[in-house]
Formats: C-alpha cells, sequence, structure tokens
C-alpha cells in the first residue's frame, strides 16, 4: 500500500545485495508514490559546463598572473572565482548525479554527495580566506610591490569573463541550480571590480596598501557565501528539519486530520537538496479509513510544506487505548491542580510547578504570572472567573511555591523566567496565549511578547512599566528576603498583610484567600513560600545596571504589536502616571485603565477588577 511502511523493531533480517540487485520493483515507482529520484528539474548541462570551463580555465590564468604580479588582490579574486567554480561544478555534478539508479547500497541514490562536496569546499575555501587575510595584515607592516598593469589587465578580463558567464546562465532560469550558480557569479563581479580598482590605483599613484585593502574585502565576500554553504550543507548532512519548515506545526495539522487520533515518532529532513521526506506513526480508529486518511494526509503535506516523499505506519487503537483517548478529549475540568513542566537552567533542569483551571483541551490558554514574591494562587479568585472560557494556568515562577529551587541564585531572573515560560507554552502544545502579568510577570510578559513570533495574543500588565521608581525599590528591600518566621500562624498572616496593604482594602476573608498560600510551615514556624536567595540578583542591582535594564525594557515594550492593557493602581508607587502616559505614547497599541485607591499593585479578587479583566480578554 502507497504511504504504508512496516518499521520492525524484532529480529533483523539479513539479505544479499544480489538478491536486491536483482528485484528492480523494489526501486520501481508506482501510482501515489514519490519520485525522489527521478523528477529533478531538467536544466542545460551544456550551459553549466560551458560556464564552468569558463570560470575555472580563468582562474588559474589569473592565480598565475596574480603571483607573478605579487597582488593579493588579484589571489584573491581567483579564489572568489574558483568558489564560482565549485558551485557551477556542484550544480552540474548534481544534474549527472541525480540521474544515476537507486541501487542496493544507496537506495535514495546520490543527491547527498551535493551537500558533501559543498561542506568540503567550504572548509577549503575558510583556510584560503584565513590566509588571505593574514598575508594582507603582514602586507600593512612590509609593502610589497605590485605590477598595477598587469593587475588592471587581468582583472579587466575576469570582470568580462565574469559578464559572459553571467550572460551563459542566465539563459536557463528554470533550473534552482543554475539560478544559485548565478548568484556566486554576479557576486564574483565585485571582486573582480575591486582587484580592477586596485591594479589602477597602483598604476596610477604607486600606493601599495590599496591592494591589502582590497584583498581583505573580497575575502569577506568569500567569507560571507561560504558561510551560508557551511551551515546549510552541515544542516543538511546531519539530517536536520529543512530550514522553511516548521517541525512542531507539522505534528500539529497532522493531528488536525480528521480520523488522526495521534501522532508520534515523526521525522521530517531532507532525503536530497529541496526534496523533503516525512515518516511517522499514526493513531487511527478504524483501519478501514486508512486509503482515506492518508489521502487526506499527503494533500495537506504538499499544498502546505511541499512534502510529496510520506511513509507512514498507521496502528489502530485497541480497546484500552481508545479509553485512553476518549479519557484525554473528555471535559475534563481542573479546579486549580497542582501540574509540572521541566525547564533548562544551565546544563541542569528545574520544575517549574502550574496550578491549572479548566479544560485543558480548550485552544483559549490565559497565562497568570505573579509578582517578585508572590505565587500562582494569587489568580485563584481570577482563575474560578475566567476558566469557562479560557483553560487558566498560573506557574509558580521558579525560586516560589511548589517549583524547585536554583542552585545558582543569580539565575533569579528575567532571562531566566522567560525560558521557563516558552518551555511552559511549549508543552502546553498551543500556538497563541492571552497574558495577565502582575508585578515582575509584567515585565516577563514584556519580554516575552517582544521577541519574533511570539505566542502572546493580548496582554494586562498589571501596574509594572520600563522604568521602575526608587522609592519602590526601597520599600521591596525592606521585606524582600529579610527574616520571617512566626510560631503562629494567624502572627504569619497578620504580618503580611500588612506588608501587602498597598493592595487595597479586603477583607479578611479575602485576605486569607489571597496572603493564606504564601504561608508555609516549615520546623515548627510559619515562613514565607520563597527562596530568599530570590533576593540576590535584586539586591546587586546599582544604579548603572538599573539604568541598562530600564533602556532594554523600553526597547522591549516599542517591539510589541499586541493589544496591550496596562493597569495602573491610583496610588502606586512602582508604576508612575507619568510611565503609564509615556508607555501609551511610545506603543501605539497599549491603553491604560487606573483603579483608584489602591496601590501596588491591583490584587484582582474583587469583582469590579475581575470584571476588567473578562472584558479585555473576551
Amino acid at each position: 500500500m502507497s504511504g504504508f511502511h512496516h518499521h520492525s523493531h524484532g529480529k533483523k533480517h539479513h539479505h544479499s545485495h544480489r538478491a536486491v540487485e536483482s528485484d528492480p520493483a523494489l526501486h520501481a515507482h508506482k501510482k501515489g508514490d514519490a519520485k525522489h529520484c527521478h523528477t529533478k528539474e531538467a536544466s542545460n548541462q551544456n550551459l553549466l559546463l560551458i560556464a564552468l570551463v569558463l570560470t575555472l580555465g580563468f582562474s588559474v590564468v589569473e592565480g598565475a598572473a596574480a603571483y607573478f604580479a605579487g597582488s593579493l588582490a588579484l589571489i584573491s579574486d581567483a579564489g572568489h572565482m574558483v568558489t564560482d567554480a565549485a558551485a557551477l561544478g556542484l550544480a552540474l555534478f548534481a544534474q549527472i548525479i541525480s540521474r544515476r539508479p537507486p541501487s542496493s547500497k544507496h537506495s535514495f541514490g546520490f543527491g547527498r554527495a551535493e551537500a558533501l562536496a559543498a561542506f568540503v569546499n567550504s572548509i577549503a575555501m575558510l583556510v584560503l580566506v584565513a590566509w588571505i587575510v593574514i598575508e594582507a595584515i603582514s602586507r600593512f607592516y612590509t609593502p610589497h610591490v605590485v605590477d598595477g598593469y598587469t593587475v588592471s589587465v587581468v582583472a579587466a578580463i575576469g570582470l568580462l569573463m565574469n559578464i559572459v558567464v553571467a550572460l551563459v546562465l542566465s539563459r536557463d532560469q528554470r533550473s534552482v541550480n543554475t539560478r544559485a550558480a548565478l548568484v556566486h557569479v554576479m557576486g564574483d563581479l565585485l571582486g573582480s571590480v575591486a582587484a580592477l580598482a586596485a591594479g589602477l590605483i597602483i598604476q596610477f599613484t604607486g600606493w601599495m596598501p590599496i591592494d591589502a585593502i582590497l584583498s581583505i574585502l573580497v575575502s569577506l565576500l568569500i567569507l560571507r557565501s561560504t558561510i551560508s554553504i557551511l551551515h546549510e550543507s552541515f544542516h543538511f548532512l546531519m539530517e536536520g528539519v529543512p530550514l522553511h519548515i516548521n517541525y512542531l506545526e507539522v505534528g500539529g495539522e497532522l493531528k488536525k486530520i480528521a480520523g488522526v487520533s495521534a501522532v508520534h515518532d515523526l521525522h521530517v529532513w531532507e532525503m536530497t537538496p529541496n526534496f523533503p521526506a516525512l515518516i511517522g506513526h499514526i493513531e487511527i480508529e478504524d483501519m478501514h479509513q486508512w486509503p482515506e486518511i492518508m489521502s487526506r494526509i499527503r494533500v495537506m503535506l504538499l499544498e502546505k510544506y511541499g512534502i510529496d516523499h510520506v511513509t507512514l505506519q498507521p496502528e489502530q487503537i485497541g480497546p484500552d487505548d481508545v479509553h485512553e483517548h476518549d479519557h484525554a478529549h473528555e471535559h475534563v475540568e481542573h479546579c486549580g491542580d497542582t501540574l509540572y513542566v521541566l525547564c533548562g537552567e544551565g546544563e541542569g533542569v528545574h520544575r517549574m510547578a502550574y496550578h491549572a483551571w479548566g479544560n485543558p483541551e480548550n485552544p483559549r490558554v490565559l497565562i497568570c504570572v505573579h509578582g517578585l514574591t508572590r505565587r500562582g494562587s494569587d489568580f485563584n479568585t481570577l482563575a474560578q472567573a475566567m476558566c469557562k472560557d479560557y483553560y487558566v494556568v498560573c506557574p509558580d515562577i521558579v525560586g516560589r511555591g511548589n517549583s524547585d529551587r536554583l542552585s545558582n541564585p543569580m539565575l533569579y531572573a528575567v532571562p531566566q523566567y522567560v525560558a521557563d515560560m516558552m518551555s511552559l507554552v511549549k508543552h502546553l502544545g498551543v500556538s497563541h496565549v492571552d497574558w495577565f502579568g502582575t508585578s515582575m510577570g509584567g515585565l516577563i510578559g514584556i519580554v516575552y511578547a517582544s521577541m519574533p513570533n511570539s505566542p502572546i495574543r493580548r496582554m494586562l500588565i498589571n501596574d509594572v512599566g520600563p522604568r521602575i521608581e526608587p522609592e519602590s525599590l526601597k520599600r521591596l528591600g525592606s521585606y524582600v528576603g529579610q527574616p520571617f518566621a512566626f510560631a503562629n500562624r494567624a502572627d504569619a498572616l497578620e504580618r503580611l498583610n500588612q506588608i501587602c496593604t498597598t493592595f487595597g482594602e479586603h477583607t479578611p476573608q479575602e485576605w486569607e484567600i489571597y496572603n493564606g498560600p504564601m504561608l508555609v510551615e516549615r520546623d515548627g514556624m510559619w515562613v514565607m513560600h520563597y527562596d530568599p536567595a530570590i533576593s540576590v540578583p535584586f539586591a546587586s542591582i546599582n544604579p548603572v545596571m538599573a539604568k541598562a535594564g530600564e533602556v532594554a525594557m523600553w526597547h522591549a515594550f516599542k517591539q510589541i504589536h499586541c493589544p496591550m492593557l496596562i493597569v495602573r493602581g491610583g496610588n502606586s508607587d512602582l508604576l508612575s502616571s507619568a510611565t503609564a502616559a509615556e508607555m501609551c505614547k511610545v506603543n501605539p497599541h497599549a491603553r491604560v485603565i487606573e483603579i483608584p485607591g489602591v496601590g501596588h499593585a491591583p490584587a484582582f479578587v474583587k469583582t469590579e477588577q475581575i470584571a476588567l479583566a473578562k472584558e479585555f480578554f473576551s
């Protein structure tokens, strides 16, 4: 069956090469199979051959002339022409070798030889560039006499040669290989111009250093194209996912196909340059539907990603599996359940806890991130109100609540927090999220939302901005990481409520809901839930670092393109009204609302504050 490939994980099977060679049907294609070695774009090999002979031949002549004239610029240009000749040779080689049929030892043909040759050629050109630059630098201290006339004549001929080669290659615009080679030749035109300029300047002024200066310029041209080829060929040889294909997106699209229950063991790579392939396992409930499902998969992969070599193994779900999948798709309502995600930390990993509310199958996800000394339970009241419309996720930032503590306290900073949020979003398997960030959580959101392809769709920034007022830093420093231990929970809660008086007026019940989870009992004493070491990076900030951080945060804020609602406590000592106004001025996507009678920061446990959030995210 087309598209069906069974992976055996049991006994190994041994076949003789002779048996394979004698069975051409193994390599034959039937209707529906991808023509992975027989549908290459036809291009005029004669044009490539003519261009190769002209370019390589003249590079030898130019190299010899450069040696006798003593011109480093001419040697550089000759080296650049060699790279062009290599590109032309590889293009021609690809055309020839792609026509070779598969064999028992090379069932996909010989397409990878092109990338291997490009990789080796790039390494050689890096050595050449290094030699030219070193030699050029030495010539600044010990100038060499250069024959300007010879350089001018040879470079002029080289310029004409490149024009002729470009005209020859331009006659074949259908082949991608030929177009790539043409780009190299057009770049070599600049090298010839540089060598010609060096020769003329030396001939008429006698200023020898121009030869070394322009040779470095040409070397940079070689370096740029060489590094690009080196990167692409290495990525291809390591069977990397094609650069134009998003692996996670492909998996997500496969799961959306009607009849598909799950996808696993998925791999996407290129068998030959510009020819992506895909293999994997597809779980389905009814094997009789497989031909129709496979047809839909083929159409989607070809239209969206250009993948027409698809090898998928269907797996029918047994009774136990069906039960598992049915359970996964039920409306399982989380009600503050604590879950975990693994996050990277330098060379190690740590667990970050998050509290979930609502149906995990809901594609609308709201991530609520707390302040410096708080935890995800801050949003319990808000999450209960929002979980009918959203899957609400409230993480305990690392070092707080149920999350792990870090051995290196200097990692308690926004870059690590943003990386953890990226791990969380990836773990949730969603492409878009909405964001509610209070204080530090707002700063994390600003940095995350400013990144390219950020998943944040809408963001509520609760009482924080790029500029932090000095008075608030003094207030935070008076209690963050300071001793906090009480034998009686009521005394501990009372002290914590005093610290949080700026959050607004609340009833004893509201304070219990909001501040109760902040207290944990250890060794018979009631202490704060967080690692006191979170204060280490905070305490190490000096005025210069603070100003640099502010500049970086303003820059990030200006890059955000999603709708933002800035909520400011009317009496806030952390976000001034002037800063909030400036945020709206520098970013047209932002608007501000002030909540009177509240300092830093509105707790969003009051009905009217929750209604404000629901309206913004609706």
